[in-house]
């Protein structure tokens, strides 16, 4: 007989479901979070918002003030900018590592999936669009075959999540990923992988632009 899995904690129900409405930017930067409300929206008590609290703050999601609270974390100008000089460097490096490791049916998939996007037009979601970049990303950064790679690009994405969120809500930001990651499916298709390495620089740049319009 199949032993049933364990439940969540609520200690860890809490941090799933406040983790996601962080990274979907339903709070604003900077925003306070009080444990009498989460309490109150997650139907708990304080004891498991003060445990998902610790863990946000592990994930850079919030920032916990001594004797004043948590505090929804927010990135400065200075710090965008240099986790995005690495995710620049880090992203491009992942395809240089995976393009001669890919299949090319993987790649045939990945293609048509972007393409169904593009046609979609103005019913374009961003959350389709979220979705299937994040997975065309994490297939290249496993297909390097670097483990360390693989963690330090890992870490950097956990930080700039939120922010990362908000360059998709920039004006024609949707449809630009949309072409971008299929400009770089193509390159690698056709076997140009300094191409495909020089347009993943650019569309890492580009994410980086369009946060900077929304910051400033």
């Amino acid at each position: 007989m199949a032993r049933s899995q364990p439940r969540p904690s609520l200690a860890e129900h809490v941090y799933a479901s406040l983790r996601r409405a962080l990274v979907e930017r339903e709070f604003d930067p900077g925003e306070p979070l009080t444990e009498h409300e989460l309490c109150r929206r997650f139907k708990v008590s304080r004891t498991p918002v003060r445990e998902a609290l610790k863990k946000l703050e592990r994930d850079h999601l919030v920032r916990v003030v001594p004797k004043k609270g948590a505090f929804v974390q927010t990135l400065g100008h200075a710090e965008i900018r240099d986790l995005y000089q690495l995710r620049e460097a880090l992203e491009a490096l992942a395809v240089r590592l995976a393009a001669p490791r890919i299949e090319r049916a993987d790649l045939e998939d990945f293609e048509r999936r972007f393409r169904e996007l593009r046609a979609r037009g103005a019913r374009l979601a961003y959350t389709d669009v979220r979705r299937l970049g994040e997975e065309f990303h994490l297939f290249l950064l496993k297909a390097s075959g670097n483990g360390k790679l693989v963690q330090v690009l890992e870490e950097i994405r956990e930080q700039i999540q939120s922010v990362w969120t908000m360059s998709i809500l920039a004006p024609r930001r949707i449809q630009a990923l949309v072409r971008e990651h299929l400009a770089i499916v193509t390159a690698l298709g056709r076997g140009e992988s300094a191409c495909a390495e020089r347009l993943m620089g650019a569309h890492v740049r580009r994410v980086r632009e369009a946060i900077f319009t929304l910051v400033d």
